[in-house]
């Protein structure tokens, strides 16, 4: 049987690919990649034309070294650079902190105001959609940090950025000074309730004194006192030893007939018992008291007698009422009492005086504290980040011309197909 004119045998067809057909196909379907290549240009330009340009720009900061020196000087305070610089990075990274920087300066970002709740959903997104706070790194030596800003041409991005640092940095600073100054006016107020203890203390100290020195006055005036008395009963009663001593006498010389003051030698020569007189003489301790006479004694007793209650100021008696004089006017219980300043007499009162004295003194500026050293600010980039049209364009060329080969070889091979389903029938 003979085989029909367009029957080719299976073993005459070939899997190899020819360069020379597919590069003869480019070359007689080049419109095909012009018009493909045209419309992804086209695409692309129209991408870039519609799209609204995306800028970026960035701060890196890092902290300043003896930037809190100033602080030092303040007791109760112990801030560290990097604790400071940590904190300031976390109101950098903080809604709350952006949200009080644009209610002092609502013209920096165009937001619509169609409701309190809206606007705040819009500051809000805003702010986690294109602020951005780097996270420290273990390998960075310098602990330096940045933040960074994706913006739009419609707002003024660097300018934006710098301004929200700096407002950031200076209300931190202002933070700093205030709890400086909180901490001095607390230890004032503290040294200043502690110096009105030790004032009422003192003024205790001094009642307490008052009536101790009282006390003791009372109680010496008392001993005093009975000392007086008992020195004026002791010389009443020698008085009335006197009296009966002279009695005794008056009796004896009464006897003996003595009236007139005599002597043991004269009136010996007026009695034949000389022996018996002079024996008794010897006997007694110096000339007895009835050789006065009766006249002598009788007349001393009267007059003893008559006087035997009078005062008599005896040395003991002046020094013992010279000091009943001077208890009864105790000089250090009247300077207690007209003292008035007693601040002057308590070393801790005047120590906290010193102290408070001192912390007074103590001013905090803002210009002395720096927390974070700029390494830069933030600057306008060139391009924007996107679109890029340079890259769009390069890639709508590549992707227009491998779409127009591809649909180039689709047809093709439609093309193929069609014409052996023709010649098989």
């Amino acid at each position: 049987m003979n085989a029909p004119a367009h029957y080719h045998p299976a073993h005459e067809q070939s899997d190899e690919i020819d360069l020379r057909d597919i590069a003869v196909a480019i070359y007689e379907g080049w419109m095909w990649i012009a018009i493909s290549i045209f419309s992804c240009v086209a695409a692309g330009a129209l991408y870039i034309f519609a799209s609204t340009p995306q800028y970026s720009t960035d701060i890196t900061f890092a902290p300043t070294p003896e930037g809190l020196h100033a602080l030092d000087s303040v007791p109760g305070t112990s801030y560290q650079e990097l604790e400071a610089f940590k904190e300031l990075s976390q109101l950098l990274s903080s809604y709350e902190n952006f949200k009080s920087y644009y209610e002092e300066t609502p013209d920096s970002i165009s937001l619509e105001k169609a409701g309190d709740r809206l606007h705040d959903d819009q500051l809000r997104q805003f702010f986690f959609d294109n602020i951005a706070l780097s996270s420290p790194s273990d390998n960075n030596a310098d602990s330096s940090r940045s933040i960074s800003l994706n913006y739009r041409d419609s707002i003024d991005g660097p300018q934006l950025l710098n301004d929200y640092f700096k407002w950031t940095e200076d209300k931190y600073i202002q933070t700093l000074t205030e709890r400086a100054k909180r901490t001095v006016d607390s230890a004032i107020e503290k040294n200043a309730a502690t110096m009105a203890a030790h004032l009422a203390s003192a003024k205790e100290s001094a009642k307490a004194r008052i009536s101790r020195l009282r006390e003791q006055d009372q109680i010496r005036i008392a001993e005093l006192e009975d000392r007086l008395q008992a020195e004026k009963q002791s010389i009443i009663s020698s008085r009335e030893e006197r009296i009966r001593v002279l009695q005794n006498a008056e009796q004896i010389a009464s006897r003996l007939g003595i009236e007139k003051p005599t002597t043991p030698a004269a009136f010996g020569r007026q009695s034949a018992n000389q022996d018996i007189i002079y024996a008794e003489i010897n006997s007694q301790d110096g000339v007895p008291l009835y050789f006065m006479g009766t006249a002598a004694l009788r007349a001393e007793k009267e007059v003893i007698e008559a006087n035997l209650n009078e005062e008599v100021k005896t040395a003991e008696i002046r020094e013992i009422e010279k000091q009943l004089q001077q208890l009864s006017n105790n000089q250090t219980i009247e300077a207690l009492q007209e003292r008035e300043d007693f601040s002057a007499f308590s070393e801790e009162y005047n120590d906290l005086k010193n102290q408070n004295e001192i912390l007074a003194s103590i001013v905090i500026l803002e210009d002395e504290l720096d927390i974070a050293t700029t390494i830069h600010w933030a600057y306008q980039p060139r391009s924007p980040d996107s679109p890029r049209g340079t890259l769009i364009i390069a890639l709508s060329l590549v992707l227009g011309g491998m779409l127009g080969v591809i649909l180039l070889f689709i047809s093709r091979f439609a093309i193929s197909v069609k014409h052996y389903r023709k010649t098989s029938l």
